[in-house]
Parts: structure tokens; C-alpha cells; sequence
């Protein structure tokens, strides 16, 4: 279904850092799906109050306010919600240092990632993705396979089990 235009006057900076933050984007999703460049994108939030110049970027924002389901990437990570589904309770320190081990990274990660303070990496948000498309309804089946991968990857590294250790670092 169609909308109308969200607003009047000239289609700003602030527009495109607006359209992320409703869709849930990253910035890189963000300037994916407009075809900009990260160092475009970059400046153009410098100076919220800019108006945009490429009518093709304008055209796009507007077409997909009115079409969301016309917007080509939709990878919407909340992470908290990815560790309930996975049976980590996000706000227990010990399954936050799983959830990030299980993910390659040290416990500090899913921290950052709750709190907002850090983007996800594209390794870890395409993690992310593949695990929610495992072929079966089941968090706990999803958790399993994933911790199970883990600890053969961090075997084949030469790494002592960095979910039981939480960490990836290796033994001195």
C-alpha cells in the first residue's frame, strides 16, 4: 500500500539518518540499499541540515517511505531478541560472555552490541542471519549447532574452549 510523502520542503541529510534509525538499518545497510558510498554518508551527517543533491538518493528515500516493502535489505539485528530466541538470557552476565564467544568474539562484544555502542560486524550480523535460517523452529536446536561449531573452529585454531574460558584469546 502507498503512503503519502512524510513531509514538505527540501529532502535533507537528516532524512536519511531518520529513514535508518526507523528501519532498524545499519549504516552500511543504509547506504547499501541508497547506493552511497560510507565517506558520502559520512559527510552528509555532518551537516544534518544539508540539502540532498542527488535526486536519484531523494527520489529513493521518498519511494521507499511510500513502498517499504520495495526496500531491498532489511537486516534489522536486535540483538537482545537474537539471544532470548537462542535461550541466552541477555541480561546475565555469563550468557552474554557465551552468546559472545559463540559468535567469535570476546565477552566485551555483546556488552557494546546491547548497549548500543558498538555496530555488529558484517561477519557477525551474517552469522546472525545464517543462524536464523537454520531449517528448524527451535532456539535451543539453533544454540546447539552453533555452540557445537564454535568449539570445532576454536579446536581446529588451537584455542582451549573459549565458551567455557570466554574468551577466543589463546593459553600462554
Amino acid at each position: 500500500m502507498t503512503q503519502k510523502p512524510s513531509g514538505k520542503g527540501p529532502i535533507l541529510a537528516l532524512d536519511l539518518e531518520k529513514f535508518r534509525v526507523k528501519y532498524g538499518l545499519s549504516i552500511s545497510s543504509a547506504c547499501e540499499i541508497f547506493g552511497l558510498q560510507r565517506a558520502k554518508w559520512t559527510a552528509l551527517q555532518k551537516t544534518p541540515s544539508a540539502v540532498l543533491t542527488d535526486n536519484t538518493v531523494c527520489i529513493l528515500l521518498d519511494f521507499y517511505e511510500r513502498n517499504p516493502g520495495t526496500i531491498p535489505i532489511r537486516r534489522i539485528i536486535n540483538i537482545r531478541q537474537h539471544m532470548v530466541d537462542l535461550g541466552y538470557d541477555p541480561d546475565n552476565p555469563t550468557d552474554k560472555a557465551l552468546f559472545a564467544t559463540t559468535h567469535g568474539r570476546e565477552k566485551a562484544a555483546s556488552y557494546r552490541w546491547d548497549g548500543g555502542q558498538g555496530g555488529i560486524s558484517k561477519p557477525v550480523e551474517r552469522l546472525i542471519e545464517a543462524t536464523d535460517r537454520l531449517p528448524t523452529e527451535s532456539g535451543r536446536k539453533k544454540r546447539q549447532i552453533l555452540e557445537s561449531i564454535a568449539r570445532e573452529v576454536a579446536a581446529r585454531q588451537g584455542i582451549r574452549d573459549p565458551l567455557s574460558r570466554g574468551s577466543w584469546r589463546k593459553d600462554d
